[in-house]
């Protein structure tokens, strides 16, 4: 199904960006000879609920995202992956099946690292058990707040919180668009709005120039402007 690729971590930008850079020299090793990479296209699955891992995903270069499907049918996404981020991570070390899906947005390149490699790591590297446990908690930190802001912001503030969120996750492309493009439904998705709210809402930001609108790319004029709308504290 995947061609593998062959890539060195230790020439790796990602690496940087990732738990991995504390990595000491014959770790490293270890992690370029045992993980393995796989080029995805967009909108291809990486992984299903319910699948039991044997690993952790990282990914190298494109955006991914992880999202659950609710009772309806509808996708709730639960968080967006880049360069350098981990996925599948926190069911690995639960030692529990998947509890959501995970899904390429664009094409992508992902490496997999074997279980037994990463418990090795853990156990031997006392800086990368720290930096698992400070990603672990600031996701769930991240999704706490979201939990209480679907209860208690308007639309407009979600949203406008979400590309706050966006532009610090992502950053800016050359243009000074936000660097992710994701559909209106996706949007939706993140924020739990219905498709309808995110076009009436995007228009209003953006002829209240919150926001300027080329298609799926977003810019950003005023960070604190819009944080202010999102009653966001810096």
């Amino acid at each position: 199904m995947f061609n593998k690729l062959v890539l060195n971590c230790i020439n790796c930008q990602a690496l940087a960006l990732s738990v991995f850079c504390t990595l000491k020299d014959e770790e490293l090793h270890d992690l370029n000879k045992e993980k393995v990479s796989y080029p995805y296209k967009k909108g291809q699955v990486i992984f299903t609920e319910s699948d039991r891992p044997n690993g952790i995903y990282c990914v190298h270069s494109g955006k991914a995202k992880i999202y659950k499907v609710n009772s309806e049918g509808k996708e709730q996404i639960v968080r967006l992956a880049k360069d350098g981020d981990l996925i599948g991570y926190r069911s690995f070390l639960a030692h529990e099946e998947y509890q959501a899906f995970a899904e390429t947005l664009e094409e992508c390149v992902i490496c997999f690292i074997p279980g037994s490699l990463i418990l090795k790591l853990l156990s031997q590297n006392i800086q990368l058990s720290l930096n698992m446990m400070e990603h672990l908690a600031k996701d769930i930190i991240t999704a706490d707040q979201k939990s209480v802001d679907l209860q208690t912001k308007t639309a407009r503030e979600r949203l406008c919180e979400a590309l706050v969120i966006l532009h610090k996750s992502f950053g800016t492309d050359a243009d000074g668009y936000v660097d992710i493009r994701l559909s209106r439904e996706n949007i939706g998705n993140l924020t739990g709005l219905a498709i309808e709210t995110v076009v009436r809402t995007l228009k209003d930001l953006d002829e209240d120039e919150l926001i300027r609108l080329n298609k799926k790319r977003i810019l950003i004029p005023s960070i604190p402007l819009l944080m202010d709308e999102a009653r966001m504290i810096d």
